[in-house]
């Protein structure tokens, strides 16, 4: 068995077997997570202001950013089906636009009743934005079947990941898969140089993070701004912002296209 594994490690570019490294860590990084459960202090929110009989109108009215993100680059896609992009990249490409429509609905209906069970409908469709990045860093700095195999495999995971949460009340899984795939692409571009890749993967990660910033600081931004504006709709913007820099190569494309 080490055999066979050594010899077909020698035929693997480096590019994949910086993946299959990255794939064993983060899976490796979930056993050594304790069991996790959600902490119920996650869904008192700042900002609990209502508007036009909306409850929490600013974190449900905020997620019409991932919408438009989303409509946006499903525009784009559209626009662009002539143009060469290859198959694993432009279905990435769709998982990322269909999975921002969707988070948009099933954030808004979480922060209507922020609960466990409502935050499951939040976090599934955000697999597949997840999916569908790593998806696409996959195409763009390693290979078409590669990105293939990890789009199924990811989307797959992550799915499971939020449906052994709300069976066991075991966070771990998810939490792995979320921070080890941020980590893994991390990795993955400082290891990897593609000059024609156009799409601008440390806006993204700076995005992301920003995001993570905000959404830790949601009482404390709420308080610095006297009641103004809480950390979690800034999350909100921040994690569009980094949709939408996905996107924005695809209307350069098609601009280039047109003329």
């Amino acid at each position: 068995m080490t055999e066979f594994l050594f010899l077909h490690w020698q035929h693997l570019s480096r590019a994949e077997r910086i993946a299959l490294v990255l794939l064993f860590a983060t899976l490796t990084a979930w056993i050594w997570i304790p069991t996790t459960a959600q902490d119920q202090s996650y869904h008192a929110f700042a900002d609990t202001r209502a508007l036009f009989g909306v409850p929490r109108a600013a974190d449900v009215l905020s997620n019409l950013a991932f919408a438009a993100v989303g409509l946006f680059g499903i525009r784009l896609l559209v626009s662009t089906g002539d143009a060469k992009l290859p198959t694993a990249a432009r279905a990435s490409l769709w998982c990322i636009a269909l999975g921002f429509l969707a988070t948009s609905a099933g954030s808004a209906w979480y922060h209507l009743d922020p609960n466990d069970a409502t935050l499951a409908w939040d976090r599934l469709p955000m697999t597949l934005v997840f999916s569908g990045v790593l998806g696409l860093a996959a195409a763009q700095r390693i290979g078409q079947n590669v990105a293939r195999v990890a789009l199924a495999l990811l989307f797959e995971l992550g799915v499971a990941s939020v449906v052994y949460w709300r069976i066991t009340g075991d966070l771990s899984l998810y939490l792995a898969l979320q921070y080890g795939g941020f980590a893994a692409l991390v990795v993955l571009l400082l290891a990897t140089r593609q000059r024609d890749d156009p799409f601008p993967w440390w806006w993204l990660v700076g995005w992301y993070g920003l995001a993570k910033v905000f959404e830790g600081a949601d009482a404390m931004i709420w308080n610095a701004t006297h009641g103004l504006i809480a950390g979690h709709v800034l999350k909100h913007l921040a994690a569009a912002a980094g949709g939408l820099a996905i996107f924005l190569p695809l209307r350069a494309k098609l601009a280039h296209t047109v003329r």
